[in-house]
């Protein structure tokens, strides 16, 4: 085995570790790497996984991490994100489901412990209403 393959094993090892339990709240897959369309405020996005996170329909976001990011305003937008493709989906006719929760799941690749941020309807509707400010600016722009 190359010593690159070697290496590219031992960082997907660590990754795998870091969110081995994570994986374990994790349940009924319902979408992977899937895309979305929000038609009305056309805006396009990717999903990686709509699945049950501790028996809430979630959509989930994967993310890598050098630092440590305990707190989810550590996060930056990434909860924007979360919100912006909850609400593609639940406009999108290509999915029969509607979605309310989100999390976003920090992996490290040094195998300590993946930190999962669990996002309520509540704080995704704060976000919600964040993302469509953030969009109206864009608009605005261009």
């Amino acid at each position: 085995m190359a010593v690159k393959e070697k290496s590219e094993d031992g960082v997907i090892s660590g990754y795998l570790s870091s969110v081995e339990h994570v994986l374990e709240d994790i349940s009924e897959v319902k979408a992977l790497e899937s895309g979305v369309h929000h038609e009305t405020l056309q805006y396009l996005g990717l999903v990686d996984c709509v699945a049950k996170y501790r028996g809430q329909l979630c959509v989930i976001d994967w993310k890598t991490s050098e630092k440590p990011k305990p707190f989810l305003k550590n996060t930056y937008d990434n909860p924007l994100q979360v919100a912006a493709y909850i609400g593609a989906i639940n406009h999108d006719t290509n999915y029969d489901f509607q979605v309310r929760c989100g999390l976003i799941v920090v992996a490290y690749k040094n195998g300590s412990p993946a930190h999962p941020h669990f996002m309520d309807p509540d704080l995704c509707s704060q976000y919600w209403n964040k993302w469509l400010l953030r969009l109206e600016e864009y608009m605005d722009r261009n």
